[in-house]
């Protein structure tokens, strides 16, 4: 069984999301992420974020569960566009696949362990040399159509009615980022039985 994901690597739920889409493939599913952008309106200077503000409660739940799976967690300082990394992301998955997994790391990482800026399209290029695929080529294919595979991952996204990140869509099973991974397991393995003939 096949499960799509949306994301958005500025969004602390999706990063701690990696284990739940790791425990997902545990369990037998294939997992396609596609880019989903949270904060368009983000501008090049991007956003403060105070660890002490109000997203400081989130944040303390990030950390734990990071903890608890051994996840590296620095508490971001700033949020920034991420419209040029969710479309080098999706350009990558498509036409160099085989550095995907690595690039998505990678991305997370930058935001939430290295504090590198996402916005940044050395960084970027980096993170992309990085995960094997030739970044001259990559951003020049962003270039071409970043804008069209990232506006066709957003509409993909309302189709199957998903309005925030992270989200899993598991056949007719829609699942929010928050969700235990306890909960989430036993939501896919009861959806893995029904769906297997007897």
């Amino acid at each position: 069984m096949d499960a799509l994901l949306w994301s958005d690597y500025l969004c602390p739920w999706c990063y701690v999301g990696q284990v739940r889409t790791a425990k997902l493939r545990e369990l037998g599913l294939a997992v396609t992420a596609l880019p989903f952008e949270l904060h368009p309106e983000i501008g090049p200077a991007g956003r403060t974020v105070r660890s002490d503000g109000r997203l400081g409660p989130t944040f303390d739940r990030i950390e734990a569960e990071c903890d608890e799976a051994g996840l590296p967690f620095r508490r971001p300082t700033r949020m920034p566009n991420t419209h040029r990394a969710l479309a080098t992301a999706e350009v990558v998955r498509t036409e160099w696949p085989e550095a995907f997994d690595a690039l998505d790391t990678a991305l997370f990482a930058a935001q939430f362990a290295t504090g590198d800026p996402l916005d940044d399209s050395e960084v970027i290029d980096s993170l992309v040399s990085a995960s094997g695929a030739p970044a001259d080529e990559v951003r020049d294919r962003v270039a071409d159509i970043g804008d069209t595979v990232l506006a066709a991952s957003m509409a993909a996204a309302r189709d199957a009615g998903v309005a925030g990140t992270p989200t899993w869509v598991v056949g007719s099973l829609t699942i929010p980022g928050a969700l235990p991974t306890e909960t989430l397991e036993r939501w896919v393995r009861r959806l893995l039985e029904r769906a297997t003939p007897d």
